[in-house]
């Protein structure tokens, strides 16, 4: 069993174990420990929703500033990514002023 998996479990037992506080008395803890559940219901729907409508996730790219703004410096870099398209909502896909 991985660690993650683990503390997951034990972060559980012990959320479980506070409903059960709320539900024999503590009420002041009933409006904090239902934050997560709604937290958790809005994700799960807007995922369902995306589902639904057909909507596929969009690929996830990280760049640093400098590979942004910079050229390549040799021409044994490799070609850029086919499937990679500038956002145009993002300033730093832009090209910079010259």
């Amino acid at each position: 069993m991985k660690f993650t998996r683990s503390v997951a479990i034990v972060l559980l037992l012990i959320y479980i174990f506070l409903w059960v506080l709320a539900f024999n008395g503590a009420s002041r803890l009933i409006p904090v420990l239902a934050v997560p559940l709604v937290l958790a219901l809005l994700v799960a729907v807007g995922v369902w929703l995306n589902r639904f409508m057909g909507i596929t996730p969009r690929r996830q790219h990280f760049q640093d500033r400098d590979d942004v703004r910079t050229a390549p410096t040799s021409s044994a870099s490799p070609a850029p990514d086919a499937d990679a398209q500038a956002d145009v909502n993002h300033r730093d896909s832009a090209d910079p002023p010259e």
